[in-house]
């Protein structure tokens, strides 16, 4: 089954992503920026496996590293991830927030959450992902102090992470939330050295309420703490698309 989402879409910055969709709605793809940043970078997320009609749209989250893979890439201070969270609407438009997370001053902008809303249209273009796999395999060396077990304060939300490739920074995770164990994946900041914050995203897909789930946040190492924003997608119909994303704010510890 072809998804109307599989394909390449561009939003009014003219900036490109190139998405892959599976019949369970697990999205692989590239990202080609135009603002602020150059390049091609990995990104990863899920969709409710249904195209869009008009009394509701298809709801998606995806997640970001903003470090290109098709450039040599050096510490230039960008420490960034993205998590977008919409829908794709019956009139063709993809509208998402985005959550820009950024670890390090950048410019005149400080550290923080930069929030955006985006619209994608489909392009008529043909692109074929130029390497697919790659964020795939898994390295030989993956300690970092990102892996282990975090748990909310009231130990009723848990979050087990595990770096699985150091070059490209990619992160599985396993959320223990709502009665379900909620299989995640996407990228962390396996650059940031000595910076006292490194970014994170996730996404996945709950079973139990068939709604996209993401996760973007930073975790403190000198305060051993996680904190992350939690964001729902909901297909909704043009009427009430204000409520197409919905976020809280969590904090974890090991």
């Amino acid at each position: 089954m072809a998804f109307i989402l599989h394909g390449v879409w561009q939003n009014e910055y003219g900036s490109r992503m190139t998405l892959d969709v599976s019949e369970t709605g697990q999205i692989v793809g590239e990202y080609q920026s135009t603002t602020g940043a150059s390049g091609t970078y990995f990104l990863v997320g899920h969709c409710r496996p249904q195209d869009p009609d008009p009394q509701q749209g298809q709801p998606l989250v995806l997640s970001i590293f903003w470090r290109p893979f098709d450039v040599e890439a050096e510490d230039d201070g960008i420490h960034w991830v993205s998590t977008y969270c919409g829908q794709l609407n019956a009139n063709g438009e993809m509208t998402v927030i985005n959550t820009l997370l950024t670890t390090t001053p950048y410019q005149a902008f400080e550290p923080g959450d930069y929030i955006d809303n985006l619209v994608f249209k489909k392009s008529d273009s043909v692109t074929v992902l130029a390497d697919s796999t790659a964020w795939r395999e898994t390295s030989q060396q993956n300690d970092n102090p990102i892996n282990g077990v975090w748990s909310s304060d009231d130990k009723t939300i848990q979050l087990a992470l595990a770096v699985q490739n150091q070059k490209y920074g990619v992160l599985a995770g396993e959320l223990s939330y709502q009665g379900e164990k909620i299989q995640l994946i996407g990228f962390t900041d396996t650059y940031a050295n000595n910076n006292i914050l490194q970014s994170l995203t996730l996404s996945g897909y709950m079973l139990t309420s068939l709604q996209p789930i993401s996760l973007v946040g930073r975790m403190n190492s000198t305060r051993d703490g996680l904190f992350l924003s939690r964001w729902l997608a909901n297909g909704t119909n043009k009427n009430n698309a204000y409520f197409q994303a919905n976020s809280m704010n969590w904090q974890f510890v090991k």
